[in-house]
């Protein structure tokens, strides 16, 4: 709502005045004290309008994308940085282990099962290809009990 505020406000410094009376005369307001009045119309003129000069040349993008300054307060940012501080502390130095805390210690190939195989896989395909050494997936495939031959006929087929 304050950044909508100020917009407006904005908006109407960069507005001139007379042109804002000069709308709301246009403008019937149902009561008969305007009959007699004369609308004043002003002058079109295909002349460019001056930038240099108007309350336009000394307005900021920076005024636009932020709002203005007006808005932030001086103790803004230490709030944040000391809200952040004690977050960080209660989380990582305070609050006692979970049982959560202590699954995510663990290794993931003990959590998601297949998991080493693949990445052992691709690895050695990988490097298979691109000529690198293969002996140390070579050595955990064997261990995991994958028949290297197999994976070798699949991976040519392939």
């Amino acid at each position: 709502m304050l950044r909508l505020m100020t917009k407006a406000r904005a908006l109407r410094s960069l507005i001139p005045a007379a042109s804002i009376r000069g709308y709301a005369q246009k403008v019937p307001s149902g009561g008969s004290s305007n009959i007699g009045a004369k609308d004043e119309v002003p002058p079109i003129s295909n002349e460019p309008i001056e930038f240099f000069g108007s309350h336009a040349a000394t307005w900021r993008a920076r005024d636009t994308r932020s709002g203005g300054s007006d808005e932030s307060l001086w103790y803004q940012p230490y709030v944040i940085s000391a809200s952040l501080a004690l977050f960080l502390i209660y989380f990582c130095i305070l609050r006692e282990e979970s049982d959560i805390d202590l699954r995510l210690e663990g290794n993931l190939y003990d959590h998601v099962s297949g998991l080493e195989e693949v990445q052992l896989t691709v690895n050695y395909r990988y490097n298979k290809e691109h000529g690198l050494d293969t002996k140390e997936q070579e050595k955990r495939l064997i261990e995991l009990g994958v028949d290297l031959g197999q994976l070798d006929a699949k991976l040519a087929s392939q």
